[in-house]
């Protein structure tokens, strides 16, 4: 089982207020995002209400009976309407605090592991959380989407700490490669210097010159008696380099860093509110951006649609 990277806190922030609107909207005293862990399960976030009877970061043992165990270990959603008349659920744990109305989705990583559970629970049965159910669906959507970017971001910096420390490596084992090493990490660092400023004729100059000096170098790697690790990080450098020359292709080299974000999601379809959530700014920020890569493409006065004329010149 691979180890979960941490929730970051705008992420958090995000989850605390989906649990309060969903606690506002289904008149729940208690609507929680838990996590699993192997002995226990915790709340970790929970709608701030006087009546919730559960904190932010409280533990409770699992495998004694709770509801969000049963959600967790079949990964289905659950719903319970009167955990009194129930045998299965007269007894559990969360009847201490009468809480007998339960009403849960599962939550999980992208490779399928289990992550914990989105939920309500009141002390009778709630008929606005049944009615309510689409929009709780929407919300346990909203955070398996957060749940996959954060899985995402998390494997794209472990491989990047990989290619670093297995460069590393192979420069304290291989002596004979150190001069090639050099060249390329001399490379890098002329590319790095150039900032958004450089005119365009520069960035395409400095690209080839990218290029052409880097190719001796890893045509030597490549005859070069490396492990099978080696070779695969070699591989993701001229992966890298392709990327490099691709994007700066036609006209993205007329844009900044971040218009050339904003220019791939555009031509992918998304809405300026989906860009601005997705890289967690304000839609007025995305709206600026699309202004300005008008601006640089000649669409201002122009009809012409802007995802349209992006995926027409790529």
């Amino acid at each position: 089982m691979l180890k979960k990277p941490k929730i970051p806190s705008q992420i958090l922030a995000r989850w605390q207020r989906l649990v309060d609107i969903m606690g506002k909207v289904t008149d729940t005293p208690a609507a929680l995002i838990t996590r699993v862990h192997p002995q226990n399960i915790e709340m970790l976030v929970a709608n701030k209400t006087p009546t919730n009877p559960y904190t932010e970061n409280e533990l409770s043992p699992r495998f004694c009976g709770l509801y969000c165990d049963k959600v967790v270990d079949q990964q289905q959603p659950l719903l319970v309407n009167n955990a009194s008349n129930e045998q299965l659920w007269r007894n559990n744990p969360d009847m201490v605090h009468n809480l007998s109305f339960y009403l849960g989705y599962p939550l999980s990583w992208p490779d399928a592991e289990p992550f914990g559970t989105l939920c309500v629970l009141d002390q009778k049965e709630n008929l606005r959380a049944k009615k309510y159910r689409d929009l709780i669906e929407e919300f346990q959507s909203i955070a398996n989407q957060d749940l996959a970017f954060i899985w995402e971001q998390h494997s794209y910096q472990q491989a990047q700490a990989s290619l670093e420390q297995a460069l590393a490596q192979q420069k304290l084992e291989m002596n004979d490669h150190a001069n090639d090493l050099a060249e390329i990490n001399t490379a890098m660092r002329v590319l790095l210097k150039h900032t958004d400023q450089d005119k365009s004729s520069l960035k395409r100059e400095v690209l080839d010159d990218l290029q052409h000096l880097l190719k001796p170098w890893i045509s030597k790697l490549e005859r070069s008696p490396l492990s099978i690790e080696q070779s695969l990080y070699l591989s993701r450098i001229k992966e890298h380099l392709q990327v490099t020359r691709d994007v700066s292709q036609k006209f993205y080299y007329q844009l900044t860093a971040m218009e050339q974000q904003v220019a791939n999601a555009i031509s992918k379809g998304l809405s300026s509110k989906a860009i601005a959530q997705q890289m967690f700014l304000e839609k007025s920020t995305i709206d600026f951006h699309r202004r300005n890569i008008r601006q640089k493409l000649g669409l201002v006065s122009s009809k012409v649609n802007l995802k349209q004329f992006l995926l027409n010149t790529k």
